[in-house]
């Protein structure tokens, strides 16, 4: 029988063997994490184990389900002082010690989750064993939130499985599934759910033999001379670099303590470990990223009533081109069986194609999972019979309203009464398009960006008569499909485009002052992944063409631009597409265009670009259409702050860079007062475009925030 039974501790129970048996929490958690009174009650069965000398010890999760998700982050969430966050270190370190210091064989028998702290626990064991289910994953995330594995992870892993594969794991903040996990060393063995428990039992007894994973004979020089740890040092700092631009902390704090163990012995590592988690807890770049982890899981939650039906869909995509191809390939590998219908088998052969590149991109599929996949996806140039078995649609075809309306209407009538219906429509409205059916309550917009399978955020667009259970079952699909929803109104350009159109019009004002290298680096050394010019070239010079037409029809002069595209788009430049937009592309190569500004009849650009007022007039446009859309009621639903869900849109959907901790966040601590004296300044130096939104001046006047 167990010795302890309360959720949120640890549970020590016996085998008819002998074995000890520590699982981390009980049957009743959903989610276990590891929380200050989690180790405290690790530690004291630790203890008693230690005292009691069992044959051996296994430490388990709940259930085949959950191992465990890690720390519990609300134990940093709040603390700024270094040295608090250096002795929580400290304290799960001293714990995992003692799995690592046991006198007889420790098994981690894993199933589910083990990520973060859970992860660095099974690194103490002596064994590691991983079930074949669903759900198990393994790895190291916490570079995601800014800090590092702080309870041995970079001391553990690099002499577990070699330094090159483990700064692979730490650096990128990666989990891995079994196949993964055995092919690199992470976990000796990947057995059945059925049988783990008893494997477990079998090899801490003696009875039965572990095949262990061996560093490479290169991978040992590197990680065990200090030649060898130079060059992967040296490589890793350049890597680091090229991804982070100098943004995020982490990554070479990380990289220090990997390699500063590895010199100076396991104890000054750990050391060392807990004193830059210490300092990485408390900087802002980490209470950013910690923000967005929690409002992305507050995301998750917005279709938790439409879990059981997302579960059950079985769906129908129209239109076969780049986003309906997408969109039909991330259905079919999340289990979801998918007609993929469009006019020409042109586009069907072409959408095929583009599957299977994207599941031959996924390293750790085998031959069978790939084509498991596409046999859940019929291809259908005319009406399939199988229409009538889908419950869920998604029309994803090109924007013209009619068609839509046609097309909605000929799923209405072929699938069942209670279907869902949704538009990938990114400019029109779904009130009008949901009008052509008699139920238009269960249509709603369900917008993807571009590429599919790389955007991670969705746009539930509710219609006037969209129902609840319509809005929740979309959610519900979009994190299935491991994307996070929003909801918002139906306006023009919902919530990203219309944040971002005057950014991008900002963008094409700069050009009457400065090259297109200053205005794209202005807006990189802010940390935006790409320059905004750039984001034209790639998005399609005549689509945004077509955004700004249906934005200056909504909200008027404040989204009319200088015309700049639209001259390029008659020159035949229509951005990346057509191999010539604002840039000239050439193969994976891009440079500006170097006679842009003799074609556009601009003055010649100033010298000695000040990046810092580039960046200011790009920045403080978006920031003032966020404003707007906030007191608008563009984004949100009852019970999820409105500010929260135009943060996370900003960041997952347009690039807003997430050490900021999105747009309104990093208004928030430039502060209300701060932002309107520089709309006013930017208003009276450029116009009208820059009037501040009535919402900074009510909160400049009133003390309130943004957030």
């Amino acid at each position: 029988m167990p010795h302890s039974a309360a959720t949120g501790r640890a549970v020590l129970e016996y085998l008819a063997s002998g074995v000890a048996v520590i699982r981390l929490g009980d049957p009743q958690e959903r989610v276990v994490t590891i929380t200050a009174q989690r180790i405290e009650s690790l530690h004291e069965l630790l203890q008693k184990v230690r005292a009691e000398r069992p044959s051996g010890l296994i430490i388990a999760g709940p259930g085949p389900e959950m191992f465990t998700a890690g720390a519990d982050i609300n134990l940093i969430r709040d603390v700024t002082d270094p040295a608090l966050g250096e002795k929580l270190a400290r304290e799960g370190q001293m714990v995992f010690d003692e799995i690592a210091n046991m006198p007889f064989p420790t098994i981690a028998a894993i199933s589910g989750p083990c990520v973060g702290g859970g992860c660095e626990m099974v690194l103490a064991c002596r064994y590691r064993l991983i079930s074949d289910h669903k759900s198990s994953q393994i790895g190291l995330p916490e570079i995601r939130l800014g800090i590092l594995p702080g309870f041995g992870g970079t001391q553990r892993l690099p002499r577990l499985v070699g330094l090159p594969k483990a700064l692979d794991i730490i650096l990128a903040g990666k989990t891995l599934r079994p196949k993964q996990a055995l092919a690199c060393g992470l976990v000796d063995e990947i057995v059945t759910v059925e049988k783990l428990m008893d494997r477990a039992n079998l090899i801490v007894i003696g009875s039965a033999a572990v095949h262990r994973h061996r560093i490479s004979f290169r991978d040992r020089l590197l990680t065990n001379t200090r030649l060898g740890r130079g060059m992967v040092e040296k490589n890793a700092a350049k890597g680091i670099d090229k991804e982070t631009h100098g943004f995020y902390p982490a990554p070479p704090a990380a990289l220090k303590c990997c390699i500063y163990g590895l010199e100076n012995g396991i104890e000054a590592g750990l050391k060392l470990e807990a004193r830059e988690l210490g300092r990485l807890i408390a900087t802002a770049e980490s209470k950013s990223l910690i923000r967005l982890f929690f409002l992305s899981e507050a995301s998750k939650a917005i279709g938790k009533a439409g879990r059981k039906a997302a579960d059950a869909i079985q769906a129908i995509v129209v239109g076969a081109g780049v986003m309906g191809a997408g969109i039909a390939g991330i259905l079919a590998r999340n289990d979801c069986g998918v007609i993929l219908r469009d006019t020409t088998d042109e586009a069907l052969s072409k959408a095929g194609d583009q599957i299977r590149k994207y599941l031959d991109q996924i390293k750790h599929l085998s031959d069978q999972e790939r084509s498991f996949i596409l046999n859940r996806i019929e291809l259908a140039s005319s009406p399939s019979t199988n229409t009538g078995n889908c419950n869920f649609a998604i029309e994803a075809i090109f924007e013209d309203l009619q068609i839509k309306q046609k097309i909605l209407t000929e799923l209405a009538a072929l699938m069942p009464q209670d279907a869902i219906i949704t538009t990938n429509t990114s400019s029109l409205s779904v009130t009008e398009i949901a009008s052509a059916i008699p139920a238009p309550e269960r249509v709603a917009g369900m917008h993807f960006f571009n590429p599919v399978p790389k955007m991670p955020l969705v746009e539930v667009i509710s219609g006037a008569k969209t129902n609840d259970k319509t809005l929740a079952i979309v959610a519900a699909l979009a994190t299935k499909l491991g994307k996070f929803p929003i909801v918002v109104k139906d306006v023009p350009g919902f919530l990203v485009n219309r944040i971002l159109a005057p950014y991008l019009n900002e963008a094409a004002f700069l050009l009457e002052q400065y090259e297109i290298s200053d205005v794209d680096k202005a807006a990189t050394q802010f940390g935006m992944p790409m320059g905004p010019l750039r984001l034209l070239d790639e998005v399609g010079l005549d689509v945004a063409m077509h955004v700004q037409e249906i934005m200056l029809k909504g909200y008027g002069e404040r989204m009319r631009g200088p015309g700049h595209a639209a001259r390029l788009v008659q020159l035949g430049r229509k951005g990346k597409k057509s191999g010539a937009g604002f840039y000239n592309f050439e193969g994976k190569d891009s440079v500006p265009w170097a006679e842009l500004r003799s074609a556009l009849g601009l003055q010649p650009a100033l010298t000695g670009a000040d990046l810092q007022t580039i960046s200011d007039r790009l920045i403080f446009a978006l920031i003032n259409e966020a404003v707007r859309c906030l007191d608008d009621g563009v984004a949100g639903v009852p019970g999820k702050e409105a500010s929260e869900q135009i943060d996370l849109g900003t960041v997952m959907g347009m690039g807003f860079p997430p050490f900021r901790g999105g747009l309104l966040y990093y208004a928030q601590r430039l502060g209300p007062t701060a932002v309107l004296a520089k709309l006013r300044e930017l208003e009276k130096l450029h116009g009208a475009r820059f009037t501040p939104a009535p919402g900074i001046e009510r909160r400049a006047g009133s003390g309130m925030g943004f957030i």
